[in-house]
């Protein structure tokens, strides 16, 4: 095959214009296509119209998928698609050696489907092999990782080269197998980001026995030392979770029960206790980060926060985030005490009683210290009239809210406006 560079910016790059000087183009083209759909169908056609043989054996192959993903090379380290190429022009005009010199032939081509830009290597042994496939596809991923090193990581190891290698391949369909299979185990790399080698085989031998029922049981423990307030088990226990559990179960679906587990406990916490400016649908999902280990960290800053509120206004038992929660989502409606011990699921009498051991107020009380709250945040941020703001908060009656407003802030809404605000004077 002619190694003519055909994607990145090299001095001596040549325009596309003649098939016999540019069969990197058309291979890589022509090998895309047979990725999507119908490979035999696709390449003899392709084959056929361009001239073109394939250098490896298509009764016995392997099929290898190298390099970084736009999401790294672009979202991490702000390479634009030409310098990423010429890199990737490097990596290839390499490996094309190195495969050659071990007794291999082989086809390398670029991924493109969904822009990922990742590197192929289906390659069959020789006669007199230097190596085994995997050994191959180890010294390919060795040398991507140096060339990285050297032109992008510069030291930085959160991020490195994942090679998926496949099992033994035959024909024209497992061409797009190959492919299926080592783009599922170079997509394991969120919880296996080391410069290695993965095969199904080797996923296998790692993955630890955890399953739903032990997952939530960790999520449960953390719950626990969450309401403890205490941010030195949290850490404990979310670590436990993510890093050793849901890391070693390499499986996707466990990592989605966690964060689904950890987007309702914190939703209820942050909202009970106040916490703002928390992005929970960001935060609780997996596609935010490139690895485990920083969705781990995105957690922990937040559960920490929490922490330290608990530590400065003492912990709540259950009972009452969720009273406090449903009061806080609900207290512009008509809401009662029968509905806020509906959502808890117990006696309103005894929700009563629970509530004003616990906050040291009544549920009213308190209903009404945040009605009041959110009209002292609209008084202090909009010129909504006042009249307005007492039915936004939940008081439809203004003259009682005048009086009940002077009560418990001591100043009217109108003069609470003028000493807090430039907003008017309506």
């Amino acid at each position: 095959m002619n190694r003519a560079p055909y994607f990145g910016g090299d001095p001596d790059k040549s325009e596309i214009a003649d098939v016999r000087t540019n069969t990197g183009y058309f291979y890589t083209m022509a090998l895309n296509e047979c990725l999507t759909s119908h490979p035999e169908k696709i390449m003899t056609r392709y084959l056929k119209m361009w001239q073109l043989e394939l250098s490896f054996s298509l009764k016995r192959f392997w099929f290898c998928l190298t390099g970084l993903k736009k999401l790294i090379y672009y979202g991490v380290y702000g390479y634009e698609a030409e310098d990423y190429l010429n890199i990737y022009d490097r990596y290839r005009l390499q490996v094309e050696n190195l495969v050659e010199q071990q007794g291999y032939a082989a086809n390398v081509f670029m991924v493109m489907e969904e822009d990922i830009k990742q590197m192929a290597v289906i390659f069959s042994p020789g006669k007199t092999p230097g190596c085994t496939p995997l050994q191959l596809a180890q010294t390919i991923n060795s040398l991507g990782q140096s060339i990285y090193d050297e032109e992008m990581f510069h030291g930085d190891t959160r991020y490195c080269n994942i090679t998926a290698l496949s099992g033994e391949l035959c024909g024209y369909t497992d061409i797009r197998a190959g492919y299926l299979e080592t783009r599922k185990l170079n997509d394991l790399g969120y919880f296996h980001m080391r410069p290695e080698v993965l095969t199904a085989e080797r996923i296998d031998r790692l993955c630890n026995q955890a399953d739903y029922r032990i997952v939530i049981g960790e999520c449960r423990q953390l719950k626990q030392a969450l309401d403890e307030g205490s941010a030195a088990l949290c850490r404990k226990h979310l670590d436990s979770l993510f890093l050793d559990t849901v890391k070693g179960s390499y499986r996707w679906t466990l990592l989605q029960d966690a964060l689904s587990y950890c987007k309702h406990m914190l939703e209820l916490r942050c909202t009970a206790r106040g916490l703002t400016g928390v992005n929970l649908e960001r935060l609780c999902n997996m596609t935010s980060y490139l690895t485990i280990e920083e969705c781990t960290q995105a957690l922990r800053e937040v559960l920490e926060q929490l922490c330290a509120v608990a530590q400065e206004h003492g912990s709540y038992q259950d009972l009452m985030l969720y009273a406090i929660y449903y009061i806080k989502l609900h207290y512009a409606e008509g809401i009662t005490l029968s509905d806020v011990a509906a959502y808890a699921n117990v006696n309103p009498n005894y929700l009563s009683g629970s509530f004003q051991k616990e906050m040291g107020l009544s549920l009213r009380e308190f209903i009404t210290m945040e009605r009041i709250d959110a009209a002292k945040r609209l008084l202090g941020e909009t010129d909504l009239k006042v009249a307005d703001i007492a039915g936004a908060v939940g008081i439809h009656d203004v003259p009682y809210f005048r009086q009940l407003f002077k009560k418990t802030v001591g100043m009217t809404p109108r003069e609470y406006r003028t000493v807090n605000t430039s907003a008017g004077s309506r």
